[in-house]
């Protein structure tokens, strides 16, 4: 920690992931202490301007292994502070006394610009080999998403003072891009739920990591809207909203069934969040859940 170095943030991004397995006391909030230090160490080595001057095409001065290195840990960096600030609240203490009036609001002061980060699937390694390339390619549709969340977890931040932020076009603005990033996900990349019901099948954990990602987000940005509905008539536009949020509710718990009966506990641990990210996912399924229950009460009483 006596200077900024590639292998020391790679050693606290390892670090940051294995306290998962073992929360403590402060665990959140040391968390996203650690990314402070890493973004600002980061920021140190230039990780922020190494993709500039590969969408500038001009040539890239480090060798191919430490040019993968750099992109991989700035996009990696990117993904923990979108999942680690963007739901965690603020406890602030005054006069001895504590105020819970942020606890729920998230945190705001992020400092990797989305704008500097690869999302692209172009390799840079000259000749990779199959393994290498096929992470590069799977990893950047993960971190796509991410940016996704990333950026409704910014706007919220600009509009959560005014009333029914979440009809406001800047918002309601991303929802395109959650349908455009499943559409254009490759088909090894893709999901297939069977009408049965039952669980589908997954080629690997970081696939159903990466969707139970994307349907959160998706719930993130239609549950505000949902809410926002000035009527909940027949013919409301708010049906819409609450089927997508179902729809998503649905598909979450039949992934993390797939993981555990594929991949066992040790499935939920791989993701980038662990445990608590997968107790955070059943809740809301669960949140959702009884809402449509409610919704489907009042219309058969009715």
């Amino acid at each position: 920690m006596d200077e900024p170095r590639l292998s020391t943030l790679q050693a606290l991004l390892i670090l940051l992931k294995a306290r998962e397995s073992a929360p403590k006391k402060g665990y959140y909030f040391r968390s996203w202490m650690t990314i402070k230090t890493l973004v600002s160490m980061a920021k140190d080595l230039e990780l922020h301007e190494h993709y500039s001057v590969h969408s500038s095409s001009s040539v890239c001065e480090y060798d191919p292994v430490e040019c993968l290195t750099r992109t991989r840990v700035w996009q990696t960096l990117h993904v923990v502070e979108t999942m680690v600030g963007g739901p965690q609240g603020m406890d602030v203490t005054l006069l001895g006394k504590t105020s819970i009036s942020n606890l729920d609001k998230g945190r705001f002061d992020m400092g990797v610009d989305p704008d500097t980060v690869e999302i692209g699937t172009q390799q840079y390694l000259p000749d990779p080999d199959e393994f290498e390339a096929q992470l590069s390619r799977q990893f950047a549709f993960f971190v796509r998403n991410a940016r996704n969340i990333r950026l409704i977890t910014s706007a919220y931040a600009k509009l959560r003072k005014q009333k029914d932020w979440g009809a406001d076009p800047r918002f309601v603005g991303f929802n395109p891009a959650f349908t455009k990033w499943l559409e254009e996900l490759p088909h090894d990349l893709q999901l297939s739920y069977p009408v049965d019901g039952s669980r589908p099948w997954l080629p690997s954990h970081f696939v159903g990591n990466m969707h139970t990602h994307y349907h959160l987000g998706v719930i993130m940005l239609h549950r505000p809207q949902l809410l926002t509905s000035k009527s909940f008539a027949a013919d409301g536009a708010w049906k819409q909203h609450m089927a997508l949020c179902y729809s998503s509710a649905k598909a979450l718990c039949r992934i993390q069934e797939a993981l555990v009966d594929t991949f066992g506990l040790n499935g939920l641990l791989y993701m980038q969040r662990g445990i608590n990210f997968t107790i955070y996912s059943v809740l809301t399924c669960t949140m959702l859940h009884l809402v449509c229950f409610h919704f489907a009460t009042s219309l058969f009483d009715g």
